[in-house]
């Protein structure tokens, strides 16, 4: 979980696009020993209102790119269920500009 990463895309993803039909789920992997508990702290601190799940260990089956980045990952998935976009560092106006493109 990214205390940097949440907060942004609540209010540069979820908050401007939700109403445009956008939906934003955040992934909780567990992955730096976090557990149920701390996620919900964690959830709690940042008050992001987009869906948060766990993961059930699914999630490290899947190659992405820097597959050794600290950063979490995030994926941009259209109607079709196509991936448009696939990054693993938070980039904010990146991420913006691949949502406009996708609702242009």
């Amino acid at each position: 979980m990214c205390s940097l990463e949440f907060p942004d895309l609540e209010t540069d993803v979820w908050e401007p696009f939700g109403p445009q039909g956008v939906t934003v789920v955040g992934v909780a992997t567990g992955g730096f020993g976090e557990d149920a508990e701390t996620l919900a702290a964690f959830l709690e601190q940042t008050n992001v209102t987009f869906l948060v799940v766990w993961d059930d260990g699914t999630y490290g089956q899947y190659a992405w790119p820097d597959a050794l980045s600290p950063f979490p990952r995030q994926a941009l998935v259209d109607r079709d269920g196509v991936v448009t976009y696939l990054a693993s560092e938070h980039r904010p106006a990146e991420l913006r500009e691949a949502v406009e493109v996708l609702l242009d």
